[in-house]
């Protein structure tokens, strides 16, 4: 794993702080151009720095409001091999939805059940009963 100089990643957190102000206002379009001003502070090969994970993880997020799911998807495809949010239940959540929109049921159910697995029963409560109910084959009663 990589570090950058302390400044960028003071001035990435910043960024990703602005963007998600934007991002709780409903403003995605705002947000994603915030993230995307911190993800060209990051040296070559990107996912190589933590930093990555975060900015990764909101342009997906914030593709994902918009109904964008195909850029949403590679966001959180790549944000999944970065260090640090390797694994990371929310990432798995929004990228299964993301393939759920797109008719992609088998890989979108193999991320919903993963976010499951890792983030609970929790992790689905602000989202729409369809993901939950689209892996209940796969969740052990309770």
């Amino acid at each position: 794993m990589n570090e950058l100089p302390q400044e960028t990643t003071d001035r990435i957190r910043e960024l990703c702080a602005e963007a998600y102000e934007a991002y709780d206002h409903g403003k995605y379009r705002e947000a994603l151009r915030l993230f995307y001003q911190g993800w060209v502070l990051l040296p070559k090969p990107q996912t190589d720095f933590p930093e990555a994970g975060w900015l990764l993880t909101g342009i997906g997020d914030s593709y994902f409001s918009l109904k964008q799911y195909i850029p949403g998807c590679e966001a959180l495809r790549s944000a999944n091999h970065c260090p640090q949010t390797r694994d990371n239940p929310f990432i798995h959540l929004r990228l299964g939805q993301c393939l759920y929109h797109m008719g992609e049921k088998t890989s979108a159910r193999t991320h919903l059940h993963k976010a499951f697995q890792i983030g609970g029963r929790n992790l689905f409560q602000r989202e729409k009963e369809d993901y939950l109910r689209s892996i209940a084959d796969l969740i052990p009663a309770e």
